[in-house]
């Protein structure tokens, strides 16, 4: 039924315009005149998880695996994934069919982007490739109060990910959740992180998160991250049968530029690489073979600079005023169910969840399923932009 009235809806909008198919650009600093609502935490249903709203004991848990589905514990876990090449071909990650989030950001001013995976219904014990974190991921993972897997980190001055650890009062090396891959064989953590067959260096990198999942004390608790879902169509938005990702304008876009394309069969936006010439190349799991969708996508657009000329990126996923951190806010832009909606986001504290908002003022409900975040430049630096259109073409 649901896919049907997806259909329908559809049907109905490409039949009553009177334009001619195009893609829009979204103007990520227009005046929405949304005003967000107070937010509460979201309360979830007994056996429905909060980072997907699937029903967990719907899921089947391989062997080796943990999370959520398995234990019943919400315990995120944040992944540092290499993108590489735009993640395709011999750089295509591994464990992402069993993601719950992803985000993607700037990494360097030329247009490459990493991933952060979020793990919680279902945590693998190989994923990969694992690479190096900046400061908006430490934020990140404080927001999530996750588990966190990373393989090096930025310590340019301004940019510190080790001095941003110790500004949130972290000793990362013994909290019980910080999982660097640049520590020595001691750490009991380490023999999880392994170097895969056939890949070369830096792109090898292995990693055992149920494992390092087990490793994290059984008192701690991350606060609760819960997103609001519906089984609704929603009732507001213009048609959005794909999505054009573009990071940069130059040479750089036919890397790490991508499409997302509405599959209704699904109800998602199945993604897919641009390489030159807009030639499309799905970006899958490379050991499962699958291509990864979203029932959601948000464009979280925000402040990008750099501190180091070009390779240092803040992203700002919350605003910080000397060693202070203080709320920040912009549009978002969402996508589900084949549909372009406009809305807001605002962010409180470095450990409060980033809230959502539809053009209402009040907290949006999401599609069950995954969801990808592009944390995107709100000032359209180096032809950065995001387009959409009523066609798939």
């Amino acid at each position: 039924m649901k896919k049907l009235l997806c259909l329908m809806l559809i049907a109905a909008m490409l039949l009553t315009s009177a334009v001619a198919l195009a893609d829009t650009q979204i103007n990520p600093q227009e005046n929405r005149g949304i005003t967000p609502q107070a937010a509460a935490e979201n309360e979830v249903e007994e056996g429905i998880s909060p980072t997907t709203g699937l029903t967990l004991s719907t899921l089947n848990v391989p062997e080796g695996f943990t999370g959520m589905a398995a234990t019943g514990r919400y315990l995120p876990m944040m992944v540092q994934i290499g993108n590489d090449n735009g993640g395709v071909g011999s750089r295509a990650p591994w464990g992402a069919s069993y993601v719950d989030v992803v985000y993607e950001m700037p990494l360097h001013k030329n247009g490459a982007t990493r991933l952060s995976f979020i793990y919680n219904d279902l945590v693998p014990d190989s994923v990969g490739y694992i690479r190096s974190a900046r400061v908006a991921h430490a934020w990140l993972r404080e927001e999530w109060g996750a588990g966190f897997l990373f393989y090096g980190q930025q310590e340019y001055e301004g940019t510190n990910v080790l001095d941003e650890f110790k500004n949130m009062g972290h000793q990362y090396l013994a909290d019980g959740y910080f999982f660097s891959g640049i520590v020595g064989e001691g750490k009991p953590w380490k023999k999880y992180y392994t170097s895969r067959s056939g890949k070369v260096r830096p792109y090898h990198v292995n990693a055992n998160v149920a494992a390092m999942y087990a490793l994290i004390p059984e008192d701690y608790a991350p606060s609760n991250h819960a997103f609001k879902f519906t089984d609704d169509v929603p009732a507001e938005g213009d048609t959005a049968q794909s999505i054009k990702v573009s990071w940069h304008s130059g040479g750089s876009d036919s890397t790490y530029g991508s499409k997302l394309i509405y599959d209704v069969d699904s109800n998602t936006y199945l993604r897919y690489m641009r390489r030159d010439n807009d030639a499309l190349e799905p970006w899958v799991d490379e050991d499962t073979k699958e291509q990864i969708a979203f029932a959601n996508v948000i464009v979280q657009f925000t402040n990008v600079s750099y501190h180091n000329g070009v390779d240092a990126p803040v992203v700002e996923v919350i605003g910080k005023s000397g060693k202070n951190y203080v709320p920040v806010e912009g549009n978002a832009d969402f996508f589900m169910c084949g549909k372009h909606i406009v809305g807001y986001w605002k962010h409180d504290s470095v450990t409060s969840r980033t809230v959502f908002y539809g053009p209402d003022g009040e907290e949006i409900s999401l599609q069950r399923g995954k969801t990808l975040i592009l944390l995107f430049p709100n000032d359209g630096q180096n032809g950065s932009a995001i387009t959409y259109s009523e066609s798939a073409q």
